[in-house]
């Protein structure tokens, strides 16, 4: 039985966008693994194809290269973790350390869960300058959303100046990098309790400085 054959009998009843957006998930899904597993060096089209059970033909229906893959599965990621700290921070924390203790500790969590996750978002940045770029911005639309609703909530806070925002990201995101691999790796003896009260004091300082 052809290629085309199975595809018939899997997506019989389907549009054609609905079958691409099929192939591009699963793509999608194969490259979330290789990268996961070995970086994304590992992550070459014949690999993606063989793990998607796809021929090259639907690779390039999708993506026009590898990169292209490499950045969507880092986007996703991100926006996981976006959508996690947007929950936490929904939960109903009454002040400011509650707030940032919701936070520190979904996102603990969420690496916790699935050691991939790390490898995506924490360790490829440092040594791929492609995503290395995509932290930043990756950084900003994560904690952006939290000193504005800090911002609201903390009593007395002035607003939030973008040049401080912007420094107070970029210093949150290389300390949290580093505090969650040590951690992860076994070089730091905490619990997630002890580390989850270690990030909210420095979130706090950070927090508390672009508030002014």
């Amino acid at each position: 039985m052809t290629e085309e054959n199975i595809d018939d009998r899997l997506w019989r009843g389907e549009t054609l966008e609905t079958r691409a957006a099929g192939r591009r998930r699963q793509l999608l899904d194969a490259g979330y693994r290789l990268m996961g597993d070995g970086g994304s060096a590992a992550v070459t089209m014949r690999a993606v194809v063989r793990e998607a059970e796809l021929s090259p033909r639907y690779f390039y229906e999708s993506f026009a290269n590898t990169d292209e893959l490499i950045v969507a599965v880092y986007d996703h990621c991100n926006a996981q973790l976006a959508e996690a700290l947007a929950g936490a921070l929904l939960g109903g924390a009454e002040d400011l350390d509650g707030l940032i203790r919701a936070a520190v500790t979904e996102a603990s969590s969420f690496f916790l869960a699935e050691s991939a996750r790390v490898q995506i978002l924490v360790r490829e940045p440092l040594s791929n300058t492609m995503l290395g770029s995509r932290r930043i911005g990756g950084a900003q639309e994560l904690l952006g959303p939290l000193m504005l609703l800090l911002e609201a909530e903390a009593p007395g806070a002035g607003a939030v100046d973008e040049g401080r925002l912007k420094l107070a990201v970029s210093s949150l995101s290389g300390s949290f990098t580093f505090l969650i691999l040590d951690w992860l790796d076994g070089r730091l003896e905490a619990s997630q309790e002890q580390l989850v009260e270690h990030a909210t004091r420095l979130a706090r300082f950070e927090i508390e400085a672009v508030l002014g």
